[in-house]
């Protein structure tokens, strides 16, 4: 079993609570340590421009698609794959590497979530990954 806290941030709601995956991203011999919101509505995972330079992403204009979120606006990404380690579990995901800064780094569903029986106790504030077998 692999448990994340969740971490308290601030917003318009005032305090709020949420679940924060560390994690490690692996392309090629490149390693990133970065913590991912959770993301249980998310689609894919999801990492700002920076991030993806970072790992050693290269931009093709002719793989650029258009993911929307929830208020509706558009983020232009490129899918590229990964390995994800979420505690000493590595696995392989394809992930929405965004074009701009302004996307938040999320832990989506593809290539993820099937892996795990995933709990969010919210009255403990943890996520728990269980790994199915």
């Amino acid at each position: 079993m692999i448990r994340f806290k969740y971490q308290k941030e601030k917003s318009d709601l005032g305090i709020v609570y949420r679940p924060i995956a560390h994690t490690i991203l692996k392309v090629k011999d490149f390693k990133v340590e970065i913590p991912l919101y959770i993301d249980s509505g998310a689609d894919i995972t999801l990492i700002p421009l920076g991030l993806g330079q970072a790992l050693g992403f290269k931009q093709n204009s002719i793989q650029i698609r258009e993911i929307k979120g929830v208020s509706g606006g558009r983020v232009p990404y490129i899918i590229k794959t990964a390995k994800i380690y979420l505690g000493d579990a590595g696995i392989e995901a394809r992930i929405a590497w965004a074009l701009t800064e302004e996307a938040p780094p999320l832990l989506g569903r593809l290539d993820v979530f099937d892996k795990f029986r995933i709990v969010f106790d919210e009255k403990r504030k943890v996520v728990e990954f269980y790994p199915n077998k």
